[in-house]
């Protein structure tokens, strides 16, 4: 069994780096490195084909769904991987990955590994907030096995996910995301709801997320996830992703700029959640405008 690891890049060349190296030094497995840089500025070409062993794919800037689709085309694996650029991987998470789908050979299995942020990095209040709220991972809802929810797409986090090449080639992203957010769970629903995907959780698949997120990101964040989350909406009504009726009334009252000073005081987490919600909201209304 051959894995192709998939990666789309923008402008993040010295960090690309590091993943690569850390990828390159797995063993044990048959794999690829292909790398899709989604119209980079600055070094990120020179940087890349100093790896002899990787695939460099330039192309101009449109989004990441397109990258990553352009990856899997050229791909010649059996198994898909997914990370991010600034993903950073254990010793043996190729061989976590491909052992589970050695283990589990049916094409509707995704093997999902566990996220952290990178101990490097200084991880922040707010950091934290997205790792344990879920509004960035939802880890520490799922057990080392089956996860036998109604809705496991909710799961498909394209930061260290594998599936079978040809279960991939049913559906593929869906390239009109222009915002960040959603488009990795709008194709999980596809799989799951067209082709019964399971998703089997292997927290042994370790990677690092060496990202700094500061407070001050979680306006443009959650703007944008709500931006993506209407598209999500307008794509598969029969979820409901935003919001509506009471619950909407209820959060909106909540998190208006009046009741946000108060919460702030109460503590950081719950204005977090609040500010979170303010935010999405007011994407979800940009964007209909």
């Amino acid at each position: 069994m051959k894995l192709s690891v998939i990666i789309p890049t923008y402008n993040r060349a010295d960090t690309l780096k590091v993943c690569l190296q850390k990828l390159l030094a797995q063993q044990g497995v048959d794999f690829e490195v292909i790398v899709v840089d989604d119209g980079s500025t600055d070094h990120t070409e020179r940087i890349v084909k100093k790896f002899a062993e990787v695939r460099y794919i330039k192309q101009k800037s449109t989004h990441q769904a397109v990258a990553r689709n352009r990856g899997v085309e050229e791909a010649s694996g059996d198994v898909i991987v997914f990370i991010g650029d600034d993903i950073f991987v254990e010793p043996e998470f190729l061989m976590k990955h491909h052992d589970r789908h050695a283990e589990n050979p049916d094409e509707n299995v995704v093997v999902l590994g566990f996220t952290t942020w990178d101990p490097e990095v200084k991880i922040t209040h707010y950091m934290r907030f997205l790792e344990d709220s879920g509004w960035q991972f939802g880890y520490k809802f799922l057990h080392p096995k089956f996860i036998g929810r109604l809705d496991p797409y909710k799961f498909f986090y394209t930061s260290n996910i594998s599936l079978k090449k040809t279960l991939f080639d049913k559906e593929k992203f869906n390239e009109h995301f222009l915002y960040y957010g959603w488009e990795d769970i709008e194709l999980g629903y596809r799989l799951w709801k067209h082709h019964s995907m399971e998703i089997y959780y292997e927290p042994n698949a370790i990677a690092y997320h060496h990202h700094h997120i500061p407070e001050s990101g979680l306006q443009n964040k959650m703007r944008n996830v709500g931006r993506s989350a209407l598209h999500f909406h307008r794509l598969q009504p029969d979820i409901r992703v935003i919001p509506m009726g009471l619950k909407a009334m209820v959060l909106k009252l909540a998190s208006n700029r009046y009741t946000l000073p108060l919460f702030r005081i109460l503590g950081k987490n719950i204005y977090y959640k609040f500010k979170s919600w303010h935010e999405f909201f007011n994407g979800v209304e940009e964007e209909i405008d």
